[in-house]
């Protein structure tokens, strides 16, 4: 869904919060839980994975996904050696599922073995997309993160700045539309 802010055309969506813990049945499929499906619009049932950062698994309803490519993927480099081997195994190690009448999803064989998921998995919110986890790593990620989140925190807010300073100068480009048709 599309909606106006500050005279520009970004989409409005639902943002995944929270920690989730949750099983894979026998058959690799895991339930999606129940606040992220809310957040769902009417006609969103399919997602993409991706292997993610921390050795997660990535996922993104199939309409986020078209806005990350277009906000994202396609500023990045097509010709560097590092871009190339990015783009190939990001869209060779991808996959689809759409849920189930039950909200599960079937989780691809190969990035749960990339993870290192057996049947136990950590579901976290990341705003756009969501994450599952090996449980074991995310304790781990979170024990090691939590003494740096202010600091990082602060980094992030910093750079933000930056790239809002950039794009009201008109020095930075204008991904927010990046797709639109506008």
């Amino acid at each position: 869904m599309w909606k106006r802010w500050r005279g520009r055309r970004v989409l409005a969506k639902g943002r995944f919060f929270g920690k989730f813990e949750y099983t894979i049945d026998a058959k690799g499929r895991l339930a999606v839980p129940v606040a992220f499906r809310k957040k769902l619009g009417p006609d969103e049932d399919s997602f993409i994975f991706v292997p993610g950062r921390f050795q997660t698994i990535e996922v993104h309803p199939y309409n986020e996904w078209n806005d990350y490519e277009d906000r994202v993927l396609r500023h990045q480099p097509e010709h560097t050696e590092e871009a190339q081997r990015f783009s190939i195994l990001l869209y060779s190690q991808a996959g689809e599922a759409t849920l189930d009448v039950q909200g599960r999803i079937l989780l691809p064989k190969h990035l749960r073995e990339w993870a290192g998921i057996d049947n136990e998995v950590v579901i976290t919110g990341a705003g756009r997309f969501f994450l599952i986890w090996e449980p074991e790593r995310y304790r781990r990620f979170v024990a090691e993160s939590m003494p740096r989140y202010q600091k990082d925190r602060d980094e992030a807010t910093r750079q933000g700045w930056e790239r809002m300073r950039d794009f009201g100068s008109g020095s930075g480009d204008d991904r927010s539309c990046a797709g639109s048709g506008e």
